[in-house]
């Protein structure tokens, strides 16, 4: 009997921890942060736990020389985050995040389309790299001082809530 009790006690222990391994793979520990946590710094699993705390999917990790994770929403569009002012001032981590849409740039796209995306949605910056056949929009969050973990998920969803109308601009139809 008595080994019969430690075997069961082994066994317990065992699937506690595998369970436990199983939600850490699942959900990191950054993503379980209060909405009212303070950020004073990002590392690349942070920026996971930023795109799983909003309800997408991760699509690739690293997928930039620093430390980025491109994200996806249920409707398929595609992000990257982007650590910036990474280690620097003796501060470890990235103390800003990029965060942004990119699309191959076409025939339709000029610069009167760009201009007019930045004047009509504020809230992105749009941008063109013509020579690179980019186009992207951006919103930057600076973390130095420190923003609620809230503020960070929020300035994403803005920055997908206000992408398709700011790429109307800039791919108009000829």
């Amino acid at each position: 009997m008595k080994a019969f009790t430690s075997m069961l006690a082994v066994t317990i222990a065992l699937s506690s921890i595998g369970s436990a391994q199983a939600q850490s793979n699942m959900q990191p520990q950054a993503a379980a942060r209060a909405p009212t946590t303070i950020v004073k710094k990002v590392s690349e699993a942070d920026l996971r736990a930023l795109v799983l705390a909003e309800g997408h999917t991760v699509d690739a990790m690293h997928p930039f020389d620093q430390p980025s994770v491109r994200g996806k929403t249920k409707d398929g569009l595609l992000f990257v985050l982007l650590g910036t002012a990474c280690d620097v001032q003796g501060v470890p981590g990235c103390q800003g995040i990029m965060m942004q849409v990119r699309y191959d740039s076409d025939a339709t796209v000029t610069s009167e389309g760009v201009n007019k995306a930045n004047l009509n949605e504020a809230a992105l910056s749009t941008w063109w790299d013509k020579p690179g056949k980019t186009v992207g929009f951006t919103r930057y969050v600076v973390l130095d001082d420190g923003v609620t973990w809230m503020n960070i998920r929020q300035n994403l969803r803005v920055l997908i809530a206000i992408e398709a109308k700011t790429y109307e601009h800039v791919f108009s139809e000829k």
